[in-house]
């Protein structure tokens, strides 16, 4: 067996995780705050003696120290909330999970918080829709590794709902991710789920916890639009809906949404709601490349939140398939009226 198999079958491992990439973090964490002076002077000095106004190392180093010290804390965090709940078998269940609800909240908008920083731009907050109580199913705009956390910024920092995710698989590779996400119920897949998926019966299980304290997040375009993957998703519509291909085929910013995975959760769920969570700003963060090349924004992060009561949302998969596809229309003309150029701050 190579090297290369061998490491992906110790990741994934939820033991080979915990005792390898764990560490590292931790380590790194450590390194990186007793080196900070020196790291940043280095980099500062890099970019200036190139002559490189926007600081990109001196940028991106700063997001990996503080990336790594978030990821820290949250390990300890979490730590701290299992042993206040007797190691995990204290009280009962919905309330362990929600003990982990504030973590949660913390990760994700530290997260923001630092990314934001270093990007050199802020956030404009249009989330107003009535998450006071759920259930609710949040389907959201994805565009980069950036944008994974403002959902759950939204839904447990700023509105004290417990979130459970859908998420890819490769999240797991955050040590703090890994360790909440087997602690509150959590699915991560490794593909997005079609017609007839194994991943389909666990996420309406997911779906059938929530109560009017918690949410569920999706992600129903499955990754991030690039030319080839927008192609893609055309061929796979045109196969068998001709006439929804040429209707996605105008969509501009946003990858028409796989639905099979939002419809489970809308079963599991059968008094959920809908709150739509889109985000603009983030789009030239995409790969580990756009990071590293230009850590930095010239426009500011919008995101805006509206909820759907269930009593309009189609209960046959068809005309479900149909009503999510029109709200991603519905979000790629928002995502077009908040990337003008003179966009005026109104949040």
């Amino acid at each position: 067996m190579s090297s290369k198999p061998r490491v992906l079958t110790l990741l994934d491992s939820r033991v080979g995780r915990r005792v390898s990439i764990a560490p590292i973090v931790v380590i790194g964490s450590v390194v990186g705050v007793v080196a900070c002076p020196v790291i940043l002077v280095v980099a500062l000095a890099r970019d200036l003696l190139q002559r490189r106004r926007r600081l990109p190392t001196f940028r991106l180093s700063a997001l990996v120290i503080g990336a790594l010290v978030i990821e820290t804390v949250s390990m300890v965090l979490t730590f701290l909330t299992w042993i206040s709940i007797g190691f995990g078998h204290l009280g009962p269940v919905r309330w362990r999970w929600q003990m982990h609800r504030r973590s949660i909240g913390w990760y994700t908008r530290s997260m923001l918080t630092l990314i934001t920083r270093v990007l050199g731009t802020k956030i404009i907050w249009r989330d107003h829709a009535d998450l006071s109580t759920g259930p609710v199913i949040c389907i959201a705009r994805h565009t980069s590794f950036f944008d994974a956390v403002i959902p759950a910024t939204i839904l447990c920092q700023r509105n004290n709902l417990l979130a459970h995710h859908i998420v890819t698989h490769g999240l797991r590779y955050s040590p703090c991710i890994d360790i909440v996400g087997h602690r509150v119920p959590t699915r991560f897949i490794k593909r997005t789920p079609g017609e007839g998926s194994s991943e389909l019966v666990p996420i309406e299980q997911i779906g059938s916890i929530l109560d009017h304290r918690s949410a569920a997040i999706i992600f129903p375009e499955g990754t991030f639009r690039n030319p080839a993957r927008f192609e893609r998703q055309i061929e796979r519509i045109n196969r068998r809906r001709p006439d929804l291909a040429d209707r996605a085929k105008t969509l501009q910013h946003v990858l028409p949404p796989r639905t099979h995975g939002a419809y489970a959760l809308l079963q599991g769920a059968p008094t959920a709601d809908i709150v739509v969570c889109a985000n603009t700003g983030f789009e030239s963060f995409g790969t580990i490349k756009d990071i590293i090349d230009h850590p930095f924004a010239d426009t500011p992060i919008i995101v805006e939140t509206w909820r759907i009561p269930r009593d309009q949302i189609p209960q046959n998969q068809d005309a479900f398939n149909d009503w999510l596809f029109d709200q991603y229309v519905i979000i790629d003309n928002w995502v077009s009226e908040n990337t003008d150029p003179g966009l005026i701050e109104t949040g």
